[in-house]
């Protein structure tokens, strides 16, 4: 199968991890794969996991603007209408990817053009993002061939309700097998004392992640100044990660009276380090579903619990995150198994065993898998009852 995976760029974020784990696994397998991103960024950023055998194409080389990023895909895509034509799957990824599916399937089908079957995967469920690009979203995956959500809300099982038609399926991130931590003990010392953490510590709690609006990195900040407040000078706290909210989060931390227990690493390239000197780990939760981050954590041996985000949810006995929309009560848990090291032991071995069965990057390519087998099997179908027709006809 020749699958085609389209991202912003190959820069840190979920959605685009999750493009690369699919486009590695889908090369392992056999597939001919390739990956599309508006313009090259610095290679250390996420190209360099890329397996050999995908290969990566740019709309531009370079890109001055957000509208350029957008313009510059009309001339690409007609430029390459043939090549496109000759593919199997274009999966869309984030709203750089969902607008040059859309502009595919307007250009091609203007041109009469056979395109390759468009599948989007919307990363965003549940995320606090503003109602009007959330219209526009749902918009352009109307008019996917797929859609394949990465978890549920009352948002989007109503658009499928109202799509009927429309292919789709929830099929919840994966990830390959990460680092299981740094095992020495020099590396781990000497990167907390970069940070700033004194060596009398006893505890770190953190999390790693886009410094972002939509991501609403103040939300940890109670939580921090609650633990700190229970727990003394024993207990340091790490944001690990770039973004526009980073100036911002350092004020923060100081109006929080929070100055020199609060340490942001910057971008981290490979988690493996902040996440090897970490005793809790705190994500940010829509639903029952988290993000790659607290995967990555779970495997790497740290209790993970959750920020709830979806308005009105009621945590499940089966959710293998603990979540709450009440800060304190995150604080709250935080203090508890730091202060009972045999229940942490315990939730670190049932949150690990759970991720090893369901949220490997191998469980989910097979359910990609299934669904891009089920939209090229419908719509050969379909061709074909044209065809039949069409000789019925003449």
């Amino acid at each position: 199968m020749r699958i085609v995976h389209v991202v912003p760029a190959l820069a840190k974020g979920g959605g685009e991890r999750i493009a690369v784990e699919l486009a590695n696994h889908s090369a392992r397998v056999g597939h001919q794969v390739t990956l599309i991103a508006a313009c090259p960024v610095d290679a250390a950023l996420l190209r360099d996991a890329l397996h050999p055998d995908v290969w990566v194409r740019y709309v531009s080389e370079s890109v001055d603007s957000r509208l350029g990023r957008y313009l510059s895909m009309i001339p690409w895509i007609l430029r390459h209408r043939s090549w496109l034509a000759e593919q199997d799957i274009l999966h869309c990824h984030l709203t750089y990817g969902s607008v040059f599916g859309t502009a595919v399937g307007i250009f091609l089908g203007v041109l009469d053009v056979k395109r390759p079957n468009i599948v989007e995967t919307y990363h965003a469920v549940g995320m606090p993002i503003p109602r009007l690009h959330r219209w526009f979203h749902a918009r352009l995956a109307a008019r996917r061939d797929a859609l394949s959500l990465v978890a549920e809300d009352d948002y989007w099982r109503a658009f499928l309700a109202d799509h009927p038609c429309l292919l789709s399926a929830t099929i919840p991130n994966g990830i390959s097998i990460p680092c299981q931590g740094i095992a020495d003990q020099t590396v781990r010392r000497d990167y907390r004392r970069e940070l700033g953490i004194p060596d009398d510590c006893l505890f770190v709690i953190g999390t790693v992640g886009r410094l972002e609006p939509d991501r609403q990195p103040w939300l940890y900040l109670p939580i921090f100044t609650e633990v700190a407040r229970v727990l003394g000078p024993e207990v340091h706290f790490v944001l690990a990660g770039g973004g526009t909210e980073l100036d911002r989060m350092r004020a923060l931390v100081v109006e929080h009276g929070l100055e020199g227990r609060v340490h942001f690493p910057g971008l981290v390239i490979d988690p493996c380090l902040p996440l090897s000197i970490m005793d809790i780990y705190v994500t940010l939760n829509v639903g029952p579903t988290t993000g790659v981050a607290a995967l990555e954590a779970a495997l790497s041996n740290l209790p993970v619990l959750g920020i709830q985000m979806l308005a009105g949810y009621r945590p499940s006995r089966n959710d293998w995150i603990w979540s709450s929309d009440n800060l304190l009560e995150v604080a709250a848990q935080s203090i508890q198994l730091l202060r009972e090291p045999s229940e942490k032991l315990a939730l670190i071995e049932r949150q690990g065993t759970y991720v090893r069965a369901n949220h490997t990057s191998e469980v989910m390519a097979s359910a990609f898998s299934k669904l891009y087998q089920a939209v090229n099997d419908r719509n050969e179908n379909r061709e074909n009852a044209n065809h039949d027709s069409s000789n019925k006809r003449n």
